[in-house]
């Protein structure tokens, strides 16, 4: 949402986010849940436009998509595990497991990830300048 709607605080730090992973050679994952969602939001303040938005988002991410079997595990985890709060966030750490991420990229300060990498594109350029130095 950060990269397409003007108004969000973190947009600018975003786009200079994906550019960079752009550039560089790493695959950038997304969830389809996620697709939808962005385009359901955008679709309120921009009508058909969010389809453009959507169609870029696809042609710069894999979208992964998901079943039973990760919902599932995502409501294990929940159940399990008292840090996993939002079934979301959840089946997005059960898909970034499933992929074999090594980090996830999220500005929501609330995300829990026991055992992959979480950072928000802020400390992600910082991160990228300092070893660039």
């Amino acid at each position: 949402m950060d990269l397409f709607d003007v108004s969000r605080p973190l947009r600018e730090f975003s786009i200079k986010t994906i550019q960079t992973l752009l550039e560089s050679d790493v695959e950038i994952y997304t969830s389809c849940d996620l697709i939808t969602t962005v385009y359901y939001v955008l679709r309120k303040k921009f009508g058909k436009e969010a389809l453009v938005f959507i169609e870029r988002l696809s042609k710069m991410c894999s979208i992964v998509p998901f079943s039973n079997h990760e919902v599932e595990r995502a409501i294990e985890l929940m159940k399990q595990d008292s840090n996993f709060k939002d079934l979301e966030d959840t089946i997005q750490y059960v898909l970034a497991k499933k992929m074999r991420c090594d980090l996830i990229l999220t500005n929501d300060k609330s995300f829990y990830s026991p055992d992959i990498a979480v950072i928000n594109v802020k400390d992600f350029l910082k991160r990228q300048e300092n070893r660039k130095s």
